[in-house]
């Protein structure tokens, strides 16, 4: 403030050079100043220093008077006359020290708590320098003032939208009922068999070749009636490629096979949610408006009790290169010599990919639910307006529950808004559907996957 201009007052800062803080034109100047802040609307101050307001006494630009300070009671004891023993606005005083150009003084700062729906009109409530009592004082641009009409009919409209309690239905419209994940021991233990079977395949595979006579090589006719010496035209690719030897034993694989399928069940557990992200199908819920009325920033608290999960709904495609679809681990490389390019070594080979394969998508700037898994389940979504008896989807979120499920769930939901008071709760039942998805289903990558 000491650099600022005189035009830098606003709507939610005042500043006066210095006062008395024993006399009554202090405390008039001061009163009215808390009736002009406290008399904004909620809407219009909300973006300035979320909607509270100051008034500072000893400092004005370019000076640093100060105060003499006195006990914040015998100030308050001052202003009382004027802003009434009962329904006073809400506001505040200190003392702050400041040192400016090699002097200190005491400088006294008031502030005013943000006005709400529902606040009275404010009034002085002493006559005083030809101030009448129950005279009307509002904020506007840097002055303070009697209010005009509208403004006056602004003010009642305040005092009226507080007497209406936010109304409002939470219902679910879509993704019910919930398909629960079957993780019964049986299941899991068919899953782990299976990634045993694909794991050894490779091995077994060998073994039947070892045990079988080696097939001679036969000629055919490519129609020109001479013979085809497929030995040669396969010797012309062999110089492109290199071939490894096997160097495990068949019971070193096998050691390394049962070695993944441990580590495969010690992890799966942890990636469930992930999975169900993109073969669930999320619940949708719609928000909907019971009043005649605007609703500004609606939001919405959904509590469900028990062993459930909630996650944001996953594309069923690969968003950037490489991306794993669940975080398993790798089996051993298959049994046997492997057959590689020679130009694998050469650095900075690369097979090519198609086009567009692995491009990260355009992602649009947006506001996700606030989601707590912790034994419960608690998500926030983000704010949304309403107008009168509107209707609106809240963002799709999947619910994840493992066999045994309750069905129905039950949960329990709040709703709060910044233009009306009150809040609402209510209960949330979502169905659970009887036909469980089996673990291996949740675990594979879907078919769009890349």
């Amino acid at each position: 403030m000491f650099d600022a201009s005189d035009a830098d007052e606003s709507v939610w800062l005042e500043w006066k050079s210095t006062l008395d803080l024993t006399k009554k034109h202090a405390w008039w100047h001061i009163a009215r100043a808390i009736i002009g802040f406290a008399n904004r609307m909620p809407d219009a101050v909300a973006r300035f220093t979320e909607g509270r307001a100051y008034l500072v006494v000893g400092i004005s630009p370019g000076a640093l008077t100060g105060v003499t300070p006195i006990d914040v009671v015998d100030l308050d004891q001052g202003l009382t006359p004027y802003l009434g023993k009962e329904d006073q606005p809400r506001w505040r005083a200190t003392f702050v020290p400041l040192t400016r150009g090699g002097v200190t003084a005491q400088v006294l700062i008031v502030e005013i708590d943000p006005p709400r729906w529902g606040d009275p009109p404010y009034y002085i409530c002493k006559e005083y320098d030809g101030a009448r009592d129950g005279e009307i004082f509002i904020r506007v641009n840097g002055a303070t003032r009697p209010p005009k009409s509208h403004e006056l009919k602004a003010l009642h409209e305040r005092f009226r939208r507080g007497a209406q309690e936010i109304q409002v239905e939470l219902r679910v419209v879509a993704g019910a009922p919930v398909q629960p994940i079957d993780t019964r021991l049986e299941v899991v233990d068919d899953w782990l068999a299976s990634r045993r079977r694909d794991a050894m395949a490779s091995l077994v595979s060998w073994e039947q070749k070892q045990a079988a006579d080696r097939p001679t090589r036969s000629y055919s006719s490519l129609g020109s009636g001479e013979p085809v010496d497929y030995p040669r035209l396969f010797s012309a690719f062999d110089q492109f490629t290199k071939t490894t030897p096997e160097t495990r034993t068949p019971e070193e694989y096998r050691q390394q096979v049962e070695a993944y399928v441990r580590k495969c069940a010690e992890r799966w557990p942890g990636l469930v949610v992930a999975g169900a992200a993109a073969h669930i199908a999320p619940i949708e819920l719609e928000l909907i408006n019971a009043l005649p009325a605007n609703l500004t920033d609606v939001e919405v608290e959904l509590y469900i009790p028990g062993d459930v999960h909630a996650v944001r709904p996953r594309s069923a495609r690969t968003q950037v290169a490489n991306e794993q679809f669940v975080d398993l681990p790798h089996p051993p490389l298959p049994y046997g010599p492997r057959v590689e390019s020679i130009f694998s070594d050469v650095p900075g080979y690369k097979v090519s990919r198609p086009l567009g394969y692995g491009l990260i998508q355009p992602q649009v700037s947006r506001s996700w639910p606030r989601i707590d898994n912790g034994g419960s389940t608690r998500i926030t979504f983000p704010v949304v307006h309403l107008r009168p008896h509107q209707q609106v989807r809240l963002d799709p979120i999947v619910v994840v529950v493992q066999t045994p499920a309750p069905s129905p769930l039950v949960g329990g939901w709040r709703a709060t808004s910044t233009s009306m008071d009150g809040t609402v709760v209510g209960e949330l039942r979502i169905s659970v559907s009887g036909e469980p998805v089996p673990l291996g289903t949740i675990l594979r990558k879907p078919d769009t996957w890349r």
